[in-house]
């Protein structure tokens, strides 16, 4: 949680007399009371103190970027085709992944004005996702993306100028939490609004990003905290060990690469750890980096050492894929 000096002041000491009135902290911090007020206002919408008598909130405070949508995925065998419509997006699976781990997260993420729209914040209210934080654009209609045999073939979707307008909206949630997740698409664009700030610090900025064919590391990663990055071929694991190291030197406090089926290798300060993949811990190196990304800032926001992080994160998977497995058995009944 990123607090202002005056604030942590405050916050020490309501924890020593939690039942001192306002007049009181005025008269103790040499302000006026409408300045304690809007304090006290300012440490609520941060989470800090969740209500009246001044009872604290604890836990680390996790912020999500990212877009929802529906997503039509068409499966054409031969003469058979099969069309099914589900609703998610990197906002919505990480999200869920977060709820079931038992962390209350700020969802940050856009929606359009029709009925999609009202599907996506129904499913996201009914897994306990706050969506208060929800830009709802009024003239344009929520994103959808058309999937042929896996493949994205087709999308209406906001611009990244409409984003750019929903973030700048929510900025102020946005930068005083203390881990902030970010979708693929929108790194750069949140990593150059960090940049621009002279007020106070910046979140720990966490995402992930899939790469293929030899696809390059983008340098700005080097500024993110935490970042977890897969890849198709376990043959070029190898190939990407020095970028990694880099992006470790330039800043990257923990880094994750992995094929996720044969290796994972976790990078930090203190040097890089190879830890081969078991049959029952194999995961889709580009469906699954959200939840190994969820697990991974879950471990690492309670303090647990990277090492625990990292297997906190592996764990997350394996139960996110027996849950989605669990729901297809059930929707084919």
């Amino acid at each position: 949680m990123r607090l202002t000096s005056r604030e942590k002041e405050i916050i020490e000491f309501l924890k020593k007399e939690p039942l001192i009135s306002q007049d009181e902290l005025a008269h103790r911090f040499g302000i006026t009371r409408s300045s304690v007020a809007v304090h006290i206002s300012n440490l609520m919408k941060k989470g800090v103190i969740l209500g009246k008598g001044y009872v604290f909130n604890e836990q680390s405070s996790i912020a999500v970027i990212g877009e929802s949508s529906m997503r039509i995925m068409i499966n054409n065998q031969g003469e058979k085709t099969d069309i099914d419509v589900d609703y998610g997006g990197f906002a919505i699976q990480i999200s869920k992944v977060f709820a079931d781990l038992g962390v209350s997260v700020k969802l940050l993420s856009m929606v359009g004005n029709d009925d999609v729209g009202l599907v996506l914040l129904d499913r996201l209210q009914k897994n306990g996702i706050d969506i208060k934080n929800i830009y709802r654009h009024s003239k344009k209609r929520s994103c959808r993306k058309v999937f042929l045999n896996n493949k994205a073939a087709f999308e209406e979707c906001f611009s990244m100028q409409d984003y750019e307008k929903a973030i700048e909206s929510r900025e102020w949630v946005a930068f005083n939490c203390e881990w902030l997740v970010i979708e693929p698409q929108f790194q750069e664009l949140l990593y150059n609004r960090a940049l621009s700030r002279n007020e106070g610090k910046v979140p720990y900025l966490c995402t992930c990003k899939h790469l293929s064919d030899s696809e390059e590391i983008p340098e700005f990663l080097a500024q993110y905290s935490s970042v977890v990055l897969g890849i198709e071929q376990p043959d070029k694991m190898d190939s990407y060990l020095n970028a990694v190291l880099s992006l470790v030197e330039n800043g990257t406090q923990n880094c994750i690469l992995t094929d996720g089926h044969s290796r994972l290798m976790y990078f930090s300060k203190q040097g890089v750890t190879d830890f081969p993949l078991l049959p029952n811990q194999c995961f889709n190196s580009r469906n699954s980096l959200p939840a190994l990304l969820a697990g991974l800032i879950y471990g690492l926001s309670c303090g647990y050492p990277l090492r625990q992080a990292v297997r906190i994160g592996i764990g997350t998977v394996a139960a996110n894929e027996s849950k989605k497995a669990k729901d297809l058995k059930r929707q084919a009944r």
